[in-house]
């Protein structure tokens, strides 16, 4: 998914959608919700494009004009739409690292996946205490939030076909937070931890996808290396797929900031 005019996250998702291509197996369908329909003409039919129109983009931020619930918002639209079946859900930050097919059987199994577990909700500080300190001891939806609630990272969410309705139950528990007051840009993450946590069946999709959200300035100069690479010796699609299998970009997925690089960002 991708909205907006950074050129960054388009890079991202042309890669992202390659490493996809390159480990799964027929039959299957890839969709790009964006606004920016034009950014992904090379992939042809290889992909589908979900519309993503000024009007629907505020319709999907709800009443409370919550930006992230556009993402969960997309999920759902997307998971409804005939044909049902196993749903893999990736941020555009994302690269997949090994064939799918253990994943998509863990699914069929009826596990439930997200990126991978962060810590216990309570326990965090930054914007995690900020959000605990207004949903600690509460009750939406059914859910209550207390010291044992996790947060996972949603930047991966795969589901069987059978357990796609707990997207469902995760947008409504987010609408239900930001009704309720909560305003925190974690509600939304929050209430797909929360929802999955409840089946018991919670489990990490790490090892199959990397997530690198924590070390973008390395990751995206080894994605435009690779883009540059593709684009001057003129590969098709699938001579593309190949090229990034063979060649997977590695290295760590999250790096600390040193306490004074906050002042030679200034």
């Amino acid at each position: 998914m991708s909205f907006g005019d950074r050129d960054e996250w388009y890079a991202e998702a042309h890669l992202s959608i390659l490493t996809a291509l390159g480990w799964i197996l027929p039959p299957y369908e890839i969709v790009v919700a964006t606004d920016r329909p034009e950014r992904y003409r090379w992939f042809g039919h290889r992909v589908r494009i979900e519309l993503l129109t000024p009007e629907r983009i505020e319709e999907w931020s709800g009443p409370q004009r919550f930006v992230w619930r556009v993402v969960l918002k997309a999920i759902a639209e997307i998971a409804r739409q005939p044909p049902f079946a196993n749903l893999l859900y990736v941020d555009v930050d994302t690269l997949v690292r090994r064939p799918l097919d253990d994943l998509i059987g863990l699914l069929q199994s009826g596990a439930v996946c997200l990126d991978k577990k962060e810590s216990v909700l309570s326990r965090r500080g930054g914007d995690h205490r900020r959000l605990w300190k207004q949903v600690r001891g509460r009750t939406f939806q059914g859910f209550r939030i207390d010291e044992r609630t996790e947060i996972w990272n949603s930047g991966v969410v795969a589901l069987g076909a059978e357990n796609v309705h707990l997207v469902e139950k995760s947008l409504a528990l987010c609408d239900a937070m930001t009704a309720a007051g909560v305003q925190n840009r974690l509600v939304e993450q929050l209430a797909q931890s929360v929802v999955l946590q409840s089946t018991g069946r919670l489990r990490e999709a790490a090892p199959w996808i990397d997530h690198y959200w924590g070390n973008k300035p390395a990751y995206d100069a080894a994605v435009h290396q690779q883009l540059a690479a593709i684009l001057m010796r003129a590969m098709s699609v699938e001579e593309a797929i190949e090229y990034v299998r063979e060649h997977p970009i590695r290295g760590p997925l999250r790096v600390k900031p040193r306490w004074w690089s906050r002042f030679l960002r200034r």
